[in-house]
């Protein structure tokens, strides 16, 4: 036999939900009459188990369980707790539990009871046609009896008037919610009469001594008030859950700008056009803290659409502000769909391992992994309010990221707004503490992307960012290099041209006053200093000001080298900005000749400003950057820079100013014996004998790298592990060539070279043949102008004639300077 549950399992098996149908449609499919199948239809309608339209014929259907708190901003956030303690309060057996709201007018405590009940309808709890009864308490304020009639009812002579029977609003809501605002206007008596309701669910109607009424009621209250001092104590034991809904200030971010757009959106319907929106005025919005919160945002944005709609009615797209329009918020009032946010369950889970605990070289390389989830997880590029209102911030900011001399494209703001959004306000992430001096562009890159968007630079956001642009947006130019200009915006406006022009982030710009000392400059670019790696050097392009006094004070804090050049232009700015991004060395800036672009003298100084080995060779850098890989390939305990450097120039700098240019140096490493006041000398010989150790640097390397450094260079200074460092000579045939070479010097001079003089030679001459190949020839000609030296070269040019005829190449005089200093020592013995 039929029945009404029957008929629901038979219409869940053959209907699809929402899929709609009439009673003539299961009169058809079963034996039973019209009138019964009408009936049954109706009574699952009531019971919440059907939905109906009242079309002709009536269409009914399998509603989708949908979560009605979904729509509620704010739901997964700010107002998530608050919610699921309301769905405990709605679900609390047998009969729920009474809830009151607090917060400030205009937060939602009205939307947020309608929405308790509709959770209740939609978990069945209560019927569909439950009643939703809402009395606003404030209306009453100064009439309680007739707060009392309207909300209990009255009987015939309750009070004068009182000519028949009348029910009141708990009558109305039996069977449903009632929901009292502004409850703190009930008065005592009143707040004593619902007691026996809450209690006992029975009433007394305005006049009645004896009889009493029954009501199935669910309440909520909701005030504006402290429920302490303006409710009764045995009132508010009687309901045990009191929530508070927060300020529009203290709302998330992304809700703030979700509640901003939904009300633009809700107008744009109204009116049926199209609202483009300024980023500015939702800036404006956001920290809106006028009283009546939520309520006073969405009246001001009526009366916005209302005046721009009366100036621009006849327009199809409304612009708000009405000028000054290029990039904007468009909201459309058929096709507007706003995004809580891009969360889902399990999205912290799947985002987290990416960078949570990473070290920056790690998090570099996980960056695009990231991307690449995130862009599979939202493949039709939906963004969230928040998202949305970044992008547009991005595209409006594009000329103040130029600075660095790139553009952002539109799927690089895409990617930005999508990082910034999901991670603005993550606080569950852990990142390392770094050095960020090395990473120091990268950084500033960040932080000025976020004031772009107007967002907190946590580290969170700044690790992630810095990790992007390393991907992205990865800068040539490694040394550091200001501009600095008198004057509110000169310095930025030349660097933002000459970053742009030369497309690479070379300079930072600082911007002073017109009237400032020579001390605040100082002050200031020390603080940059500071922050930032100068191992390499620093250049420092100056408009005016003492330059000799400028460099005492700042020199000291400098790691690598300082130069300062005054007079900056256009043209020298670019010169220094390619030549840069050449990363060319500091002798090049040095050396150049500046008559071409009028600037005052230049004033450079040191070998470095912080600890450092210098290595120089009397054969050349040839032998000497292989020593320094040798050293390189060790991690030291403390950061020490390896310095290489000509032996002419060391025995230039030894002679005029070796407290200057010595005075971080903890060792000079050498081919030959060399004597600076104040720095202990090791000479390679001696090493590779055994006479000397590098047993100094035991705080610099372990005892077990030193090992490995002792090995390394005495293997060096073998015909074997020389050989093994040739780039592109053949081992084997140059051996024999170099070979002759120095026996034919041998025969010369009349004697034995020692062994390490012989390998030295044959590390200098195989050098410096590769190196004459690729036209790397030694700058200037040779210092020694002896008769000695002059009968040497004569010599040589018939000893060398064979290798420069077989490799078609010529000796310059220095090359062969080099090759007598290297045998000079045991000559002169």
């Amino acid at each position: 036999m039929y029945s009404g549950e029957i008929l629901l399992e038979k219409i869940k098996a053959e209907l699809a939900l929402g899929e709609k149908f009439t009673a003539a449609d299961i009169v058809q499919r079963t034996s039973l009459s019209r009138s019964m199948v009408s009936n049954y239809l109706n009574q699952l309608v009531k019971s919440g188990e059907l939905a109906k339209e009242n079309t002709r014929p009536t269409q009914f259907w399998l509603p989708e369980v949908t979560n009605v708190f979904a729509e509620v901003i704010g739901s997964e956030y700010s107002l998530r707790p608050i919610i699921e303690q309301c769905k405990a309060a709605v679900n609390y057996p047998p009969n729920g539990l009474p809830v009151i709201l607090r917060g400030s007018s205009g937060v939602g405590k009205s939307m947020l009871a309608r929405k308790v009940y509709e959770y209740a309808v939609s978990q069945k709890i209560i019927l569909m046609d439950a009643p939703f009864i809402v009395l606003n308490c404030a209306d009453y304020a100064n009439n309680p009896e007739l707060l009392s009639s309207v909300l209990f009812g009255y009987v015939k002579g309750a009070f004068t008037g009182a000519e028949g029977e009348k029910k009141g609003l708990l009558d109305a809501a039996d069977g449903g919610y009632l929901f009292l605002d502004e409850v703190h206007n009930l008065s005592q008596e009143n707040q004593e009469k619902l007691f026996l309701l809450i209690d006992q669910k029975k009433f007394r109607r305005l006049g009645e001594e004896e009889q009493w009424q029954a009501a199935d009621i669910r309440l909520i209250l909701a005030t504006t008030e402290e429920t302490s001092s303006s409710l009764l104590a045995t009132f508010r034991r009687r309901i045990p859950l009191e929530v508070t809904l927060p300020d529009f200030k203290d709302r998330t971010r992304n809700e703030r700008i979700q509640l901003i757009l939904t009300f633009f959106s809700l107008e744009a319907r109204q009116m049926n056009k199209k609202i483009c929106l300024h980023p500015s005025l939702i800036d404006q919005l956001l920290t809106n803290e006028e009283e009546g919160n939520v309520g006073a945002i969405q009246n001001k944005i009526r009366l916005m659409c209302a005046a721009t709609y009366n100036q621009q009615a006849s327009l199809t797209n409304l612009f708000i502000p009405s000028a000054g329009l290029e990039h904007y918020i468009e909201i459309d009032p058929e096709h507007f769909e706003i995004k809580d946010t891009l969360r889902t369950d399990g999205l912290a889970d799947l985002i987290h391992p990416y960078i949570d605990g990473k070290e920056f070289d790690e998090l570099v390389e996980q960056v695009p992994l990231l991307i690449k989830e995130l862009e599979a997880l939202f493949p039709d590029k939906e963004l969230s309010a928040s998202a949305v209102m970044v992008r547009t911030q991005l595209q409006e900011g594009k000329e103040r990221f130029a600075y660095f001399g790139t553009e952002l494209t539109e799927q690089q703001m895409y990617q930005l707004a999508l990082l910034i959004d999901l991670f603005r306000e993550e606080a569950s992430i852990t990142v390392p503490s770094i050095e960020h001096k090395r990473m120091s562009k990268y950084f500033n890159m960040a932080k000025r992307l976020l004031e772009i968007v107007e967002t907190e630079a946590t580290d969170t956001l700044l690790y992630l960012l810095a990790g992007y642009f390393v991907n992205q947006l990865p800068i040539i130019s490694q040394k550091n290099a200001l501009i600095l200009m008198h004057g509110k915006q000169s310095a930025s406006n030349l660097v933002r041209e000459v970053n742009y022009l030369v497309d690479d982030y070379i300079f930072e710009a600082f911007d002073m006053p017109i009237q400032v000392e020579t001390k605040e400059i100082v002050a200031k670019v020390n603080r940059y200093v500071s922050q930032v790696d100068t191992q390499d050097g620093l250049i420092l392009l100056v408009d005016m000001g003492s330059l000799e006094k400028m460099y005492e004070e700042i020199k000291d804090n400098v790691s690598g080298d300082l130069l300062i050049v005054n007079n900056v232009s256009t043209a020298l700015a670019l010169h220094f900005g390619f030549a840069l991004k050449q990363n060319r060395p500091m002798e090049y800036f040095t050396t150049l000749d500046y008559s071409d672009f009028n600037v005052k003298p230049q004033y450079f100084e040191g070998i470095s400003q912080s600890p450092n080995i210098v290595i120089s060779c009397m054969s050349g850098d040839g032998i000497a950057d292989k020593v320094k890989e040798i050293f390189l390939q060790q991690e030291p305990k403390t950061n020490v820079e390896i310095v290489l450097m000509a032996f002419d120039e060391l025995k230039q700098l030894e002679k005029e100013r070796s407290l200057t240019s010595f005075k971080n140096t903890l060792l000079i490493i050498s081919t030959s014996k060399v004597s600076v006041a104040g720095v202990k000398s090791l000479n390679i010989e001696d090493l590779v004998n055994g006479s000397q150790t590098l047993d100094f640097l035991h705080t610099i390397f372990s005892e077990e790298q030193l090992k490995l450094i002792t090995n390394e260079i005495v293997k060096l200074f073998t015909i074997e592990g020389a050989s093994a460092r040739l780039r592109f000579l053949n081992p084997d045939m140059v051996i024999n060539e170099i070979e002759t070479v120095i026996a034919a010097l041998e025969n010369k001079y009349q004697v034995v070279f020692k062994n390490f003089i012989r390998v030295n030679l044959f590390l200098h001459l195989s050098s410096m043949i590769e190196r004459l190949l690729v036209g790397d020839v030694s700058d200037g000609t040779s210092s020694d102008q002896s008769t000695q030296f002059k009968e040497f070269i004569t010599a040589a040019t018939i000893i060398f004639a064979p290798i420069c005829q077989k490799y078609n190449i010529q000796i310059p005089d220095k090359e062969f300077e080099y090759i007598y200093q290297i045998i000079h020592s045991q000559l002169k013995s």
